[in-house]
C-alpha cells in the first residue's frame, strides 16, 4: 500500500478525517517502508530511552513544582475568597429579610397584649323568658332579680376596675359592698353607680320612662348617652328617693316614694297606701301598734301595697291580709311578729 507523505503529515498533525485516520493507521501497521524522516515500526520499538542528567531533572522538577503549586495557591485563594463573598452576600440578604419582616418590639408587645385582652374578655347574657321573676347571683356575690322580659349582660371576668352591668327591662339589685370596685348599671343612656346598696331600675324597651328607686344606701344617677339626646343630669339619691327620666319630654324629676297618708274617719284611724313598699307599711304599723315586726329586707324587695288599713283592727288581722296578698308568712314571737317567705 502506498501512502502519500501529505496524508501522513496530516495524520501526525491530527487533521485527518475519521476515514483518513483509519487508512493511515492500517498503513502504519502493515508497512515498514516509511519516509526517511520517519522511523519504522521495528526501529521505533527498538529505540532506547534517552537519559536526562540529574541536575536537568531537578531543574525541570523545580520549574514544574513552582508553576503547579503557585497556580494551585492562587486558585485556592481565589476559590476561598469567592466562597466567602457568596456566603456574606447570602447572610446579608437573609438578615435584611428578617429585619423587614420582623415588627418593632414595642408594636409586637402591644399587639400580643391586645390579643390577650380580646381573648380574655367574654360576655355573659341572661334573659328572662319566663313569666316569673328570675334570681341571679353575680360573681361578686351581688344578687339581681330579673323581671319577665328583662335582659342582663356583663363581662367575664366581672370584677376588673368596675363591676359593670347592662340592663334591658326591669331589675332589682342587692349589691355586695366593695369600695374599690364601684357597681355600675347602664340602662337606656343612664348609669347608676353604687358601692353597696339596694335599688330598682325600670327601663322597659317600649316605655318612655326610666326609673331608679333607691331602697337602702346611696346611688349616683347620671346621663351618659348623648347620641339619644338624653338631658344632661347628675343626681345623688338617698333612701326613699326615686329618679324618673321621661325620654319623650326629655325631663328629669326626683321625688320621694309614696308614703302613707293618715286620715281620721268616723273616729277611726285609716292608713291609705298607693304602691308603697312593704318596708314602709310595716314601719307605719310598728309605730302605731308599738310592736316589733322583724323581716329580711331582701324578702320584701319589689313588694308593695295599695289599699286602706283600718287601724282599729288587731294587727294580726292586718298582717294576715298583707302577707297573704304577697305570699308571705307571719308568725307571732315573744318580741313581736316575724315575716318570712313561704
Amino acid at each position: 500500500m502506498r501512502m502519500s507523505e501529505e496524508l501522513l503529515n496530516k495524520y501526525f498533525k491530527g487533521l485527518c478525517t475519521p476515514e483518513e485516520k483509519l487508512l493511515v493507521i492500517s498503513y502504519l501497521n502493515e508497512t515498514e517502508d516509511l519516509p526517511a524522516h520517519l522511523l519504522g515500526k521495528n526501529e521505533w520499538d527498538e529505540t532506547v530511552e534517552a537519559v536526562i542528567p540529574d541536575h536537568k531533572t531537578a531543574e525541570m522538577f523545580e520549574v514544574i513544582k513552582k508553576q503547579t503549586i503557585s497556580g494551585r495557591k492562587r486558585l485556592n485563594w481565589f476559590n476561598i475568597t469567592t466562597a466567602a463573598a457568596v456566603i456574606l452576600a447570602v447572610l446579608g440578604l437573609v438578615f435584611l429579610g428578617l429585619n423587614r419582616n420582623q415588627p418593632k418590639p414595642d408594636l409586637a408587645k402591644n399587639k400580643v397584649q391586645n390579643i390577650k385582652q380580646a381573648i380574655a374578655v367574654n360576655w355573659k347574657s341572661v334573659v328572662n323568658y319566663t313569666e316569673q321573676d328570675q334570681q341571679l347571683t353575680l360573681p361578686d356575690k351581688s344578687t339581681v332579680k330579673i323581671y319577665p322580659g328583662g335582659e342582663l349582660r356583663y363581662t367575664i371576668p366581672f370584677v376588673n376596675r368596675n363591676r359593670e352591668i347592662y340592663l334591658k327591662g326591669k331589675g332589682f339589685f342587692q349589691v355586695t359592698k366593695d369600695k374599690k370596685h364601684p357597681f355600675v348599671v347602664y340602662a337606656k343612656g343612664v348609669s347608676t353607680t353604687a358601692l353597696g346598696t339596694s335599688f330598682t331600675i325600670t327601663a322597659l324597651e317600649k316605655s318612655k320612662l326610666i326609673k331608679v328607686q333607691l331602697h337602702t344606701g346611696k346611688v349616683w344617677v347620671k346621663s351618659i348617652d348623648s347620641t339619644h339626646h338624653v338631658k344632661s343630669f347628675s343626681e345623688i339619691l338617698m333612701p326613699g328617693r326615686e329618679l324618673v327620666y321621661n325620654s319623650r319630654l326629655n325631663k328629669v324629676s326626683v321625688m320621694d316614694t309614696k308614703v302613707p297618708v293618715i286620715q281620721q274617719e268616723d273616729r277611726l284611724t285609716i292608713l291609705n297606701f298607693t304602691q308603697a313598699p312593704l318596708a314602709e307599711v310595716f314601719a307605719s304599723l310598728q309605730k302605731h301598734y308599738n310592736v316589733k315586726i322583724i323581716y329580711n329586707p331582701a324578702d320584701l324587695e319589689e313588694m308593695s301595697f295599695t289599699g286602706s288599713l283600718k287601724l282599729a283592727q288587731p294587727i294580726t288581722t292586718i298582717l294576715k291580709e298583707i302577707t297573704e296578698l304577697n305570699k308571705l308568712n307571719h308568725t307571732k314571737t315573744t318580741k313581736g311578729y316575724l315575716i318570712s317567705k313561704k
